[in-house]
């Protein structure tokens, strides 16, 4: 089977660009896949244009005739799905909820377009299981490579309070820095943001900024207190099951795709029960003192046995070959 591939981030270290490297690595000797990423097709090198340039010239290139089946990864490129071909969209989180906080009722006609064309789809998936749940989607959840997070060593030092993600009002990373210092304050714990540039935030004695490579985030994540997220909007970040695989804890909002995993999973992550910074020191506390293991120990077993890309890429093959094996016993019948 052909499979046309549509990631901007293909590769980096955004979750989706990793999760699908991941899909193709792990199946590329069993699909033929082409790839639509910035590195083929190109974009305007622009903050805020890189998206859209990127969607605009996949829309002047022609899809190969040899291709079975489209798989756009994000909402936003749906536009580019073909009726003669087998079409497949996979959602990586609240979408909607996300662009109405970062751009406002000013978005509302992008967020129609999307509508529309997601009715061109004949599978959409989704990484967050409540989004999924909620709209009617298929669950394949996200994934990483268990042995290659194994094989990174933490870093050496004082383990610190982890922060991961991109400045936007969206990760809400006042309210982090606003936990860090309380943190310093009460315990004497020092935090560390990664995703961040230097310089972007003043740093203080109590908190660092570093964009570092994947691989050492792992590094950190392996000697860190907890991880602490802080989004407004969240879906089931890469980020948590890379925590699960390097047995540092996770600290959250109760944002609904969260609180459903502990409801799939067991108690899988510390939940507060608002904003409050306060809440995230209580959960905080209980990191510190180390009373973790049991928890640590279940995830680390869970990230083995349902989200190791061994498996969840096995879902998407599955997925691939269901799609065709549908078409072509359609194609028999008439």
């Amino acid at each position: 089977m052909r499979v046309l591939l549509v990631n901007a981030t293909f590769g980096g270290v955004s979750g989706s660009g990793r999760h699908v490297k991941l899909l193709h690595d792990f199946l590329r000797d069993r699909v033929d896949f082409e790839l639509w990423t910035v590195d083929t097709i190109g974009c305007l090198n622009v903050r805020k244009l890189k998206n859209a340039s990127f969607y605009l010239k996949c829309k002047l290139r022609q899809i190969p005739k040899d291709i079975d089946i489209i798989h756009v990864h994000n909402p936003k490129f749906a536009g580019l799905f073909d009726e003669r071909k087998k079409n497949v969209l996979t959602v990586h989180g609240s979408y909607e909820e996300e662009l109405m906080l970062q751009y406002g009722p000013l978005i509302r006609p992008i967020v129609w377009y999307i509508r529309r064309n997601l009715k061109k789809a004949d599978e959409i998936t989704c990484v967050d299981p409540y989004v999924a749940e909620r709209a009617g989607w298929t669950w394949i959840p996200n994934m990483i490579d268990v042995g290659e997070v194994e094989r990174v060593p933490p870093v050496e030092g004082e383990p610190r309070l982890l922060w991961i993600g991109r400045d936007d009002p969206v990760k809400n990373h006042t309210l982090f820095r606003e936990v860090a210092r309380m943190a310093y304050e009460e315990l004497g714990v020092k935090s560390l943001a990664l995703g961040i540039p230097r310089g972007r935030y003043p740093e203080e004695g109590w908190i660092e900024y570093k964009v570092v490579p994947w691989s050492n985030v792992i590094a950190y994540l392996k000697n860190a207190y907890a991880l602490v997220i802080t989004s407004k909007v969240e879906g089931f970040p890469t980020t948590i099951l890379e925590a699960w695989a390097s047995k540092c804890p996770v600290i959250s909002p109760p944002l609904p795709s969260i609180v459903k995993l502990n409801e799939v999973l067991g108690q899988v992550i510390y939940t507060t029960n608002s904003y409050d910074p306060e809440e995230f020191l209580s959960k905080i506390r209980i990191t510190i003192k180390g009373e973790t293991d049991k928890m640590i120990e279940k995830c680390l077993l869970i990230v083995k046995e349902k989200f190791d890309v061994k498996v969840v890429s096995e879902k998407y093959f599955e997925l691939y070959r269901g799609i065709l094996d549908h078409e072509n016993i359609r194609s028999c019948e008439t």
